[in-house]
């Protein structure tokens, strides 16, 4: 089962994100804020990471580098004002997708779904080339 940590502030979004994840019979932690997350990014594996960028937007890009740092896999579905990032460049950070405020729940539930389809197949990939180079080097 997917992996999920929310990365949100405001306490009833956090929990809002939380409750329509496992409405989808997705594992997620009861979400965290800032001040948390690298503590949990540096402890713990996920699948699938959702931030809110627009809580600390002087450190959105290095909060999605150490995402990406601590958990190189993990897909990134990014939350942002667009006044206040460029679409382009969160994209060129390594988010799988983004949802604008004002957002529905369900488009977020929804873009995370497919970042974790990609993952699921990304994984896949990864596990057929791993036994493909074993293979070869057996064969050697």
């Amino acid at each position: 089962m997917p992996n999920i940590l929310i990365i949100e502030d405001q306490e009833k979004i956090r929990k809002l994100l939380v409750v329509s994840f496992k409405r989808e019979n997705y594992k997620t932690c009861d979400g965290i804020d800032w001040g948390k997350a690298v503590e949990f990014l540096n402890k713990n594996v996920y699948d699938l990471i959702i931030v809110d960028l627009e809580v600390k937007s002087s450190a959105g890009f290095e909060m999605l580098k150490l995402i990406k740092l601590t958990n190189p896999t993990a897909e990134i579905v990014a939350i942002f004002n667009s006044n206040e990032y460029d679409k382009n460049q969160i994209i060129r950070c390594g988010v799988y997708d983004y949802a604008l405020k004002p957002f529905l729940l369900s488009d977020v539930v929804n873009i995370g779904k497919k970042a974790l389809e990609k993952k699921q197949l990304s994984d896949k990939v990864r596990n057929l080339e791993q036994i493909r180079d074993m293979d070869k080097f057996a064969l050697s």
